[in-house]
């Protein structure tokens, strides 16, 4: 045999298993969200404010009043064909919050991008609204093909009572497909869930999950310690699949540091890392 013959059924099978073993692509409906912090408190994203809404509920960066840039970096079961690399940029106006962020999934032989373009701001003093366009895209190696669409994503938070804020998000709920030939749909998800803040150092969230794609409803709890507001330390778990994580964080000058990683109950770590920079 040739050795280009044995380079085909090696890409062959690694895209296989990658397909079996991380059921991360779009089509298989397993979408988390991102972010170091949400991470560690044990993938809770829904109630919770901060950069990394633009990703996980665009409602949540409608009070960030500065420039600010975030990278983040999974290493999903310590695999760099599974890793998941994301970017985005927000910038704040008059009128509201601006968004920009890419999503980056998979290598050469099998590649997933996420491009997402938001639109946040507040509605009085308790209520925020956010709502993201998003353009997908998978492609195949070798020139095997590629499938791209667009749809998008909105969220909802209210601080209706002191300390305790709720958080609405939905994904792609008119269920756009990929291709019309397998008749390959994203999934549709709804979170809801709440942020209770303790006093000035401990926020304790919870959220549920309905996805299209996947059963039963999923339940995740959280919780964030803060040190002098400077550092953070982390803890979660969910019903299953990422069923515990732990994480710290960091504030510099106009840098924010997390880390975190979430042990699947089957496949094992996935640790990650953010950055996020204030103008």
């Amino acid at each position: 045999m040739k050795p280009g013959f044995y380079n085909l059924v090696n890409k062959i099978i690694l895209i296989s298993l990658l397909f079996l073993l991380t059921n991360k692509s779009f089509a298989s409906g397993d979408i988390f969200p991102i972010g170091s912090r949400s991470a560690g408190m044990g993938r809770c994203s829904a109630a919770l404010k901060g950069f990394w809404g633009i990703q996980n509920n665009q409602a949540a960066i409608s009070s960030i009043d500065k420039y600010s840039f975030g990278i983040n970096y999974e290493n999903r079961f310590t695999l760099k064909e599974t890793s998941y690399k994301s970017a985005a940029f927000i910038a704040p106006f008059k009128i509201g919050v601006l968004g920009f962020s890419y999503n980056h999934y998979g290598y050469k032989a099998y590649r997933e991008q996420k491009i997402g373009l938001a639109y946040a701001r507040k509605f009085g003093k308790i209520i925020s609204i956010g709502i993201q366009l998003d353009y997908f895209s998978v492609k195949l190696g070798e020139d095997y093909g590629k499938k791209n669409n667009v749809s998008f994503e909105i969220g909802l938070q209210s601080d209706i009572v002191d300390n305790l804020c709720i958080g609405i998000y939905v994904f792609n709920p008119i269920r756009v497909k990929l291709t019309d030939t397998y008749n390959e749909k994203l999934p549709a998800i709804l979170r809801f869930g709440l942020a209770y803040s303790m006093n000035d150092n401990l926020i304790i969230t919870t959220e549920v999950e309905k996805n299209s794609y996947l059963n039963p409803i999923l339940f995740r709890c959280g919780l964030e310690y803060a040190i002098k507001s400077k550092f953070f330390i982390r803890g979660g778990i969910a019903s299953r699949y990422e069923i515990f994580s732990f994480g710290f964080g960091f504030n510099l000058k106009h840098l924010k540091v997390d880390m975190a990683a979430c042990m699947h109950e089957s496949l094992g770590f996935s640790p990650q890392m953010g950055l996020i920079f204030n103008f």
